[in-house]
C-alpha cells in the first residue's frame, strides 16, 4: 500500500521555515501594483470549530467543514450563521471513515468521499442519507486533504478512485495506459472507467514521475481536469462521451516541478517545494485556477521572493487574466464563481493560535486596480 502524504501541511512547514532565513521581497501588495485587479475584503466569518480541517466545500450560499477526528460537519451560510452540525463515526453503516472530498451539490446535499472508497450522501442537516461501496479497493490511501475528484453530472458521479483491475497509478504509464475515472450511476449502483488522458499530458512519456493528483470540476457539460503537479488544464465534452477538447499551458510565471526520468530517483535537491495547482474551478465559458509556484533552491538570493498561493482565470475569447496573490494566511480557497462574483478563503488556523475553536473565512471580491 503507497502513502502519501497530506501536500498542504508538507508545503506550510517548508514555507514556515524559510520564514526564518528568506528575505520576503515581493507580497500581495506587488502582484496589486503589476496587475489590473485587487482583493477587496467584503466580509470576515467566524465559525465555531475544533480542529484541523480535512475536507471542506462552498456552493452558492452554503458552506461545510469537516474533521476527521471527530468526524464532524458543519453547514454554514454566507453570513456565518450555522446551519446544521452532525459527527458520523468512522465506522459502520451509519459512518464513514477518512472523509478527504466533499462535494456540496445545489439542493444542499453533500456527497462525501473517503479514502476507503465510500462514497455517502448527507442530507441538508448532515445525516448519512446513503453510502455506497466502491466495488473495488482504492490504489492509492492518499492522506492529502480535500481532494477535488468529485463531480456529479445527470445521474452519475464522475471520480477520481484509481485501482480497478488492481493497478497501481503509481506505475510507470499508468494515466496513459488507463482510463482516469470512474463513473458511478446513481441510479444502478454500477460503475464504470472513463476518460482518457489528454495527447498533450506530459504522462503519456515512458517515464516515471513523482504521484500526482488529478483535480476535476465541471461547468455544463464541460468537465475540465488538471494534475495537480502538471502546469496545464485539459477541457472534456461530457455530451460526447467524455471527448477530449483541448490543453490549456498555465503559462505561470514559474513552476518548480521534479521532471520525468527514467529511473525513478526523485528530487535531486535542486527543488525546495514543488509547484502545484491547488484549486480547479469550472466557469461558464472558462475555468479558474489556484496555484503555488513553488520554489527552487538557486532562487534563493538575499532578496529572493517566498511565493503564496495565487489565482488567476482564463476564457478562450481573452485569454488568461494576470495572477491574483492570495492571503498568506490561506489553507483551502473554497470556491471561485467568476472573478465578478464574492468567493470565499479558508485561513489556516495556524496563524491564529489563540482561536483554538474558531475557524476563519474571508469573502472576497476581484476589483479593477485604481
Amino acid at each position: 500500500m503507497h502513502v502519501t502524504f497530506d501536500m498542504n501541511s508538507i508545503r506550510s512547514f517548508i514555507l514556515h521555515g524559510l520564514v526564518a532565513f528568506v528575505v520576503v521581497a515581493c507580497g500581495p501588495g506587488d502582484f496589486e501594483k503589476q496587475s489590473r485587479y485587487t482583493l477587496a475584503v467584503l466580509d470576515t466569518l467566524s465559525i465555531p470549530f475544533e480542529g484541523e480541517i480535512h475536507a471542506a466545500d462552498f456552493l452558492g450560499n452554503r458552506g461545510v467543514l469537516y474533521n476527521y477526528r471527530s468526524g464532524t460537519y458543519l453547514a454554514f451560510d454566507s453570513t456565518g450563521a450555522v446551519l446544521a452540525s452532525n459527527s458520523l463515526p468512522p465506522q459502520g453503516d451509519n459512518g464513514l471513515f477518512y472523509v478527504n472530498g466533499l462535494k456540496l451539490l445545489p439542493n444542499g446535499e453533500l456527497f462525501a468521499h473517503s479514502i476507503k472508497g465510500e462514497i455517502g450522501l448527507l442530507d441538508q442537516n448532515l445525516r448519512l442519507r446513503e453510502k455506497r461501496l466502491m466495488p473495488f479497493p482504492n490504489g492509492v490511501v492518499d492522506l492529502k486533504r480535500n481532494v477535488q475528484i468529485m463531480e456529479k453530472w445527470n445521474d452519475e458521479l464522475l471520480l477520481f478512485f484509481p485501482g480497478r483491475g488492481n493497478k497501481s497509478p503509481y506505475a510507470k504509464g499508468y494515466y496513459r495506459d488507463n482510463h482516469l475515472l470512474e463513473k458511478l450511476d446513481l441510479v444502478t449502483g454500477e460503475t464504470a472507467p472513463f476518460l482518457r488522458l489528454s495527447p498533450e499530458s506530459q504522462y503519456q512519456q515512458d517515464l516515471h514521475f513523482e504521484p500526482s493528483t488529478p483535480l476535476i470540476s465541471r461547468a455544463g457539460d464541460h468537465l475540465y481536469l488538471a494534475f495537480n503537479k502538471e502546469p496545464l488544464i485539459h477541457r472534456y465534452n461530457l455530451a460526447e462521451e467524455g471527448a477530449w477538447e483541448e490543453s490549456v499551458p498555465l503559462e505561470a510565471a514559474s513552476f518548480a516541478r521534479i521532471k520525468g526520468q527514467t529511473l525513478p530517483l526523485g528530487n535531486d535537491g535542486s527543488i525546495l517545494a514543488e509547484g502545484e495547482i491547488t484549486g480547479l474551478f469550472g466557469l461558464e465559458n472558462g475555468f479558474a485556477v489556484s496555484y503555488f509556484e513553488g520554489l527552487y533552491r538557486d532562487s534563493l538570493p538575499p532578496a529572493a521572493t517566498l511565493p503564496g498561493q495565487v489565482v488567476k482565470w482564463y476564457f478562450p475569447e481573452s485569454g488568461w487574466s494576470e495572477p491574483l496573490a492570495l492571503p498568506k494566511e490561506l489553507l483551502f480557497l473554497l470556491n471561485f464563481e467568476g472573478p465578478d462574483q464574492p468567493f470565499y478563503v479558508l485561513l489556516d488556523p495556524g496563524y491564529f493560535p489563540d482561536r483554538i475553536n474558531e475557524m476563519k473565512i474571508l469573502k472576497l471580491h476581484v476589483q479593477p486596480s485604481l
